[in-house]
C-alpha cells in the first residue's frame, strides 16, 4: 500500500490567482483598451452598413448577405462581453477581445484580397480615369476604409495581447 501525500493547503485554481478587479498598473491599459474595443466595434459597425449599401446598390447578393451576418456579429460582439463580463470577470472580457480581435485580424484578409482584386479590376478598366461612377468612388472610399480597418484590428487585437500576457507574467502590482 502506498501511503497518501499530505499537501500543505487547498489546491490554487487558475482563477484564484486573478485578482477581483484590474490590478492598479493594468487598471489604465484595460479600460482604455475597454473604450477602444467599443469604439472599434462601433467603427466596424459602421464600415459593415457602408459595405451592405455597396453591395446592394451593385447588386451583389452573397457579398450583401455576409455584411449583415457580419453586422449581427458585431452587434453581439458589443453586447455580450459588457453584459456577461464586467466586475469581478473583467480577465475573461480581456480575454474575449484578444480572441475576438485576433479572430478579426486573420478574417481581414479576405476583405483586403476583396478590396485589392477589385481596384486592380477598375484601374484595368479604367473606371478610375476621368469622372468616375457614383460606385466607383463609393468603392474607392471603403477600399481605403478597408485597409484602416484591418490596420485598427490589428493594433486593437497586439494591444490586447500585450495585456493578456502581462497578466499571465503576474507583471502587475496590488
Amino acid at each position: 500500500m502506498h501511503m497518501a501525500t499530505q499537501s500543505s493547503g487547498p489546491a490554487l485554481r487558475p482563477e484564484d490567482e486573478i485578482p477581483e478587479v484590474p490590478p492598479r498598473t493594468l487598471r489604465g491599459p484595460y479600460l482604455k483598451l475597454s473604450r477602444a474595443y467599443l469604439r472599434w466595434c462601433l467603427g466596424m459597425l459602421v464600415w459593415a452598413i457602408l459595405c451592405v449599401g455597396y453591395f446592394i446598390v451593385t447588386w451583389q447578393k452573397m457579398e450583401m448577405l455576409i455584411g449583415i451576418c457580419l453586422g449581427v456579429l458585431l452587434v453581439a460582439m458589443i453586447i455580450f462581453p459588457a453584459a456577461l463580463f464586467g466586475g469581478e470577470t473583467w480577465y475573461k472580457r480581456l480575454g474575449w477581445v484578444t480572441i475576438l480581435t485576433g479572430l478579426f485580424s486573420i478574417m481581414s484578409v479576405y476583405p483586403l484580397v476583396a478590396v485589392g482584386w477589385g481596384v486592380w479590376k477598375r484601374f484595368g478598366e479604367g473606371r478610375y480615369r476621368g469622372v468616375p461612377m457614383f460606385t466607383d468612388v463609393w468603392h474607392a472610399v471603403l477600399s481605403v476604409m478597408t485597409v484602416g480597418v484591418a490596420v485598427w484590428t490589428g493594433m486593437i487585437a497586439i494591444r490586447s495581447w500585450k495585456l493578456v500576457k502581462k497578466l499571465k507574467r503576474g507583471e502587475f502590482e496590488e
